[in-house]
């Protein structure tokens, strides 16, 4: 899985990610604090629990994500039945957000799990002794979806907006480009810079989710009721610029990790043959022609 490969790189991207949106210092003075009081094993605290998250949620994103893209392109088939080559936009954005609801949903748990061990002062020990400690002392079940309203909320707007710049950039590529296809590097490129966006649009959001999982550790008060109180009081105490805390660090983490992700899935898809109904339709015609010819119809193309 995709995110494997970039997962360790952005662990103290993600830690300084964290920990700034709680309070005020930028992110280079988070990870001296961090360093300080912590040690260098302090910036990787939780990143066991991000690899673990990364292969169920990036393969629930992607699957669910092509496989409704493939469903909309068939149901605008032609009268000789070939699929249409582009989604509309209501139909990009339907697909990135189901993909995130559901991949967000499924995998909230161990997001819970992660925020609250990579803060000072919160669970600790293996992934299994912190699950059971919050279980033991935070309600049980519900408190692994502690803040998953705002969560679901910004991971749908993120993923619909993500996945639909993603496709509308290279929609864009090609005409710019005379009709060319961006190869694998260029798509992680129109990937990451697609991410950057979306994260510009939905960081409130990201605020909120991450103040809300954090309040009542390590001795920190319960300031919030819910993610409205969260949302108001943030702006009323520290500004509006309080809900853009951690950008700077998040665009840091961001661009590269979804660059490295669309990458290798790009990449992957290409080099195995596979990649959904377009690239496939788009390979017929060379690989039927080779069967005819008694060849080996060979990979399809991307």
């Amino acid at each position: 899985d995709m995110g494997l490969v970039r997962g360790p790189a952005s662990s103290v991207l993600d830690k300084s990610g964290i920990v700034h949106t709680t309070k005020p210092p930028n992110a280079a003075q988070v990870c001296r604090d961090v360093l300080r009081n912590e040690g260098p094993a302090g910036l990787f605290r939780g990143n066991m629990v991000s690899a673990l998250k990364v292969v169920p949620a990036n393969a629930l994103q992607f699957a669910i994500f092509h496989k409704m893209k493939d469903d909309f392109l068939r149901a605008r088939s032609d009268k000789d039945g070939a699929p249409a080559e582009q989604l509309l936009l209501e139909e990009r954005l339907a697909s990135g957000a189901v993909a995130g609801a559901l991949s967000t949903a499924a995998c909230y748990p161990l997001d819970t799990l992660k925020s609250q061990m990579a803060v000072a002062g919160g669970l600790r020990g293996s992934v299994a002794a912190a699950a059971t400690q919050l279980f033991r002392e935070q309600g049980g079940l519900r408190a692994f979806y502690k803040g998953i309203g705002p969560t679901l909320l910004c991971d749908v707007i993120g993923s619909a907006l993500g996945f639909t710049l993603y496709e509308t950039f290279q929609t864009m590529y090609r005409e710019a480009s005379g009709g060319r296809r961006p190869n694998p590097l260029e798509k992680g490129a129109l990937g990451g810079l697609g991410a950057c966006v979306s994260l510009t649009l939905t960081m409130p959001l990201e605020v909120v989710m991450t103040r809300m999982r954090v309040q009542g550790l390590g001795h920190r008060p319960v300031l919030y009721k819910n993610a409205l109180d969260c949302l108001r009081l943030s702006v009323q105490r520290e500004g509006l610029k309080s809900l853009w805390l951690g950008t700077g660090a998040a665009y840091v983490k961001i661009f590269p990790q979804l660059a490295i992700t669309y990458f290798v899935f790009e990449l992957a898809s290409e080099q195995l043959g596979v990649g959904g109904l377009g690239r496939y339709e788009r390979s017929k015609p060379v690989r039927n022609k080779a069967v005819d010819e008694g060849k080996p119809p060979g990979p399809v193309a991307a």
